[in-house]
């Protein structure tokens, strides 16, 4: 954490630039209604909430970016990319093909949507498209550089390519996967990695379409309500990648929202006092007495997502003691405390294997359960999908670890699926869990949260209270993949000596549990998810302007739930 105050300008400077592209975006959310005290991790009740969801889910990938945290960030951003070159594959007639890589269709669909910004012509579909891959069934894909998309004034933005590496990053393949190394491994402490500069800009160029097309979103919405001037001042593409400066937000408002870290009296008071400052500026006022800087209006709008987020945090601790009667914060920072042993010790075994695909596995396993455990604290879901990582990885690690001969077979199959690491791995009976998982880990129109979310109700112990069980899902979920990562670094030390190995239970069993409990416990994991095998995962979450016009004739496109943006 220390070291994250000293993190390179390369890692800094895109995403400063690629934030302060939001321009008028909060000034038209204002106009057209937006809900001003929403959680920022909330998918929103009502179109123009969803579209203020889009922007703070940038918002925290970018903070989770400030802290190096590479893996976690790419997760929340690359299920935003999917969402929105949904919502532009929609608006400009681009069907996704029968058997064409994901990568293929998102890269037209961002290019057809953009090729004359800020003016298109929107062109409603048939909704009926072919469904995309289950999570245990994605696999290693290329296709060509494909369409390019010009943002800022001279910029080319390859969405095909951004895709593509993110999703590569986030299976702990791809040059990218040095930054994992760089995070668990290194904690920042050593020579960034070459690929910093290059992985950094991808990212902001993401960041940079993201915010583009909830902009076209914002200026349909306005033109809808009649709001004449704001379309043109959302549109704007003056701050496309507008120098915004090499420092980032203060550390106190990076840090986990734990009661002796970000949640301390006197973080949220100087997240509030930005917050007010905010809604002054919003208001047109200026309350430093003089115009912001570019930097320092990167950082208001960063402040007041930061602030919102600590508001909900402290609302559902008070939630909390009014249902129990008390709160144990010792509790929490004991469960933090498990976590980081977890993570630890995967980040160690990333150092004793670096060069090895099981050290990558490692690193991202490390990596992904601290951006869990912070995204939990936040009840993002977004959490899951860094749960996902840390399930696929330590499946990973643990084939490398027992069966390198069938490790190297699925590494060198351009067909190998998630599913396929975790079934070799032994852990079949956990199919419900990665099917479960995986619904969080994309933005595509065919995802299923609802179903997802009762299977992870269900694979908890029988001893949780049913009236409390949907709450405790998340937190159970992050127990059991803790429990998995500890058991496989348990394992994968031995082979690298069995006085390491036994030295890494002795730790497990004097500050986390007990060691028959960490058998018991990863055992009983496996038994109660082979009963939820069978637990179908229901409805698609996310319903278009198609599926409203069906239920309502006289429901107009571009508004309220409807997925029109153009």
């Amino acid at each position: 954490m220390i070291a994250v105050e000293k993190l390179p300008a390369a890692s800094i400077e895109p995403v400063m630039s690629a934030l302060l592209s939001i321009g008028y975006t909060d000034v038209a959310f204002r106009q057209l209604g937006v809900s001003r005290d929403r959680s920022p991790s909330s998918y929103g009740a009502n179109w123009i909430d969803h579209l203020a969801w889009g922007v703070d889910s940038v918002y925290a990938a970018a903070r989770l970016l400030f802290c190096g945290q590479f893996m976690g960030a790419t997760a929340i951003l690359r299920s935003q990319f999917e969402r929105w070159a949904e919502n532009a594959a929609y608006n400009t007639d681009v069907t996704h093909k029968i058997g064409e890589p994901a990568a293929s269709y998102y890269g037209r669909a961002w290019a057809k949507c953009h090729e004359d910004y800020p003016f298109a012509r929107r062109v409603i579909r048939n909704p009926d498209t072919p469904a995309a891959p289950a999570w245990d069934e994605e696999t290693e894909q290329h296709s060509s550089d494909g369409p390019s998309v010009n943002v800022g004034l001279d910029h080319e933005v390859h969405p095909v390519e951004l895709m593509e590496s993110m999703s590569e990053f986030l299976h702990g393949r791809g040059p990218w996967r040095e930054l994992a190394h760089w995070d668990a491994g290194q904690l920042f402490d050593a020579e960034p990695p070459r690929i910093l500069r290059d992985a950094s800009e991808s990212l902001a160029d993401v960041i940079t379409l993201i915010l583009r097309q909830v902009r076209l979103c914002l200026a349909t919405a306005a033109d809808e309500q009649g709001k004449i001037n704001l379309p043109a001042k959302v549109l704007s593409r003056s701050f496309e990648r507008a120098h915004a400066g090499s420092v980032g937000p203060k550390f106190w408002s990076l840090a986990p929202l734990l009661p002796k870290a970000g949640l301390r009296p006197e973080v949220v008071l100087g997240l509030e006092d930005a917050a007010r400052a905010h809604t002054e500026v919003m208001l047109g006022r200026r309350p430093a007495g003089r115009l912001y800087r570019d930097d320092e209006f990167a950082h208001l709008h960063f402040y007041e997502r930061r602030a919102r987020a600590a508001k909900w945090a402290l609302k559902a601790f008070h939630m909390e003691k009014e249902k129990i009667g008390h709160l144990d914060f010792e509790y929490l920072e004991t469960r933090n405390f498990r976590y980081m042993i977890a993570s630890e010790m995967a980040g160690i075994l990333a150092v004793w294997l670096e060069g090895s695909p099981a050290g990558d596995a490692a690193a991202s396993c490390s990596s992904a359960l601290r951006s869990a455990y912070w995204l939990w604290l936040e009840d993002d879901d977004r959490a899951l999908a860094a749960l996902r990582i840390v399930l696929e990885q330590s499946a990973r690690m643990r084939t490398w670890t027992e069966k390198p001969d069938k490790a190297e077979k699925l590494a060198a199959s351009p067909s190998t699926t998630p599913k396929d690491w975790v079934k070799a791995a032994g852990w079949n009976r956990l199919r419900a869990l990665t099917k479960a998982l995986g619904e969080f880990s994309h933005g595509h129109a065919n995802v299923r949260f609802e179903g997802a979310r009762e299977i992870l109700e269900k694979i908890q112990a029988g001893d949780v209270d049913p009236d409390h069980s949907i709450h405790l899902a998340r937190g159970h979920a992050l127990d059991a993949l803790t429990v998995l990562l500890l058991t496989e670094s348990v394992n994968t030390a031995s082979k690298v000596s069995t006085l390491i190995g036994d030295a890494f239970l002795d730790i497990v069993d004097d500050v986390v549990m007990s060691k028959e409990d960490l058998a018991s416990r990863r055992e009983e994991l496996l038994n109660r998810t082979l009963a939820q095998r069978d637990t179908p995962l229901g409805d698609y979450s996310f319903h278009g302007p198609a599926d409203a016009l069906r239920a309502d004739s006289n429901h107009s496109p571009g508004s309220d739930n409807s997925d029109g943006s153009l």
